[in-house]
């Protein structure tokens, strides 16, 4: 029923004057079933339907970048079936580490533009105005790229009219591009996208973590749940941990019990004694059990309590 009612969304998105593309990552490690999307697309659309998203750092393997797949260009509609394949597809990698179909973009520009555009869109700059590569198409990516924006549309969405993924919560996000001057990235974007193995770690742990929660409506991690984790980890350096271990019980034990769990004065103290002393922090923060978590939470917020 998910993969029906997220078709009908991408068909809502469609109008008579955009192409409809799909973005499909070869890179990605996912069954059979989904290689043979592509092939399949390759049969139905025509070769002519698909074109390749250069990344310079694979130039010397230009059948691993991505692939951006045209359902329909101006004046037609995309067909239902492929829809609900490319939408199956996506539920299917919606826990991989990289997934295999990226989103689904709708854009008045031709299919060149477009790719050109997410070529570029990859090269985000340091505080030295270096250029740094990041396949920021990738959904955890996109994802953490839009947070970083006060306004999301002030993104570098353009000339992508709407840019749809599944989060990492698994719910449909909405990118809208506007036309008319750029807007720069801010300063955090290009630090963010370094932690994203980091945050993905943590992501997989958590959703481990929720599957085996006595209650139901813990056993999904929530939208966004991959800036959720970002915060965190930022909270985590503020504080003066650098060890990626003591960053990731951190943030786990922030987001499975209270998202303000290091205001409490026993877990500060732990902190300080990670950071000074160079004592790991799980050890000290596993001495404590759910019943005692319980008592230290009292005092915060009940409505953001995870336990």
């Amino acid at each position: 029923m998910k993969i029906e009612h997220l078709a009908r969304s991408l068909e809502g998105h469609h109008a008579a004057h955009l192409h409809c593309h799909v973005l499909i990552d070869p890179l990605a490690v996912t069954a059979r079933s989904d290689h043979n999307l592509l092939a399949r697309l390759r049969e139905t659309l025509g070769e002519a339907a698909l074109t390749r998203v250069h990344r310079a750092d694979l130039a010397h393997a230009p059948h691993l970048h991505p692939v951006l797949a045209c359902l329909a260009s101006p004046g037609s509609f995309p067909r239902s079936d492929l829809l609900e394949l490319t939408a199956r597809a996506a539920y299917r990698g919606l826990h991989q580490h990289r997934r295999y179909l990226s989103g689904w973009l709708f854009s008045e520009a031709t299919p060149a533009t477009v790719a050109a555009h997410l070529t570029a869109m990859c090269q985000i700059p340091d505080a030295k105005r270096h250029f740094n590569f990041y396949p920021v198409y990738e959904p955890v990516r996109l994802e953490l790229l839009a947070a970083t924006f006060k306004q999301v549309e002030h993104g570098p969405w353009w000339p992508v009219n709407s840019w749809l993924f599944l989060s990492s919560g698994g719910r449909l996000a909405h990118l809208k591009g506007q036309s008319g001057p750029r807007h720069s990235l801010p300063e955090p974007a290009q630090r963010i996208q370094q932690d994203v193995a980091l945050v993905e770690r943590v992501l997989a742990v958590w959703r481990v973590l929720r599957a085996g929660s006595k209650d139901a409506s813990q056993c999904q991690v929530p939208p966004l749940a991959a800036v959720r984790v970002s915060n965190h980890i930022d909270d985590a350096r503020a504080l003066g941990l650098s060890a990626e271990e003591d960053i990731m019980v951190f943030a786990l034990h922030h987001l499975c019990i209270h998202p303000k769990l290091n205001t409490v004065a026993a877990v500060r103290s732990m902190v300080e004694a990670a950071v000074n002393d160079r004592r790991p922090l799980a050890p000290m923060l596993a001495r404590y059990s759910e019943a005692q978590w319980c008592r230290l939470i009292d005092p915060l917020p009940v409505n953001e309590r995870r336990l």
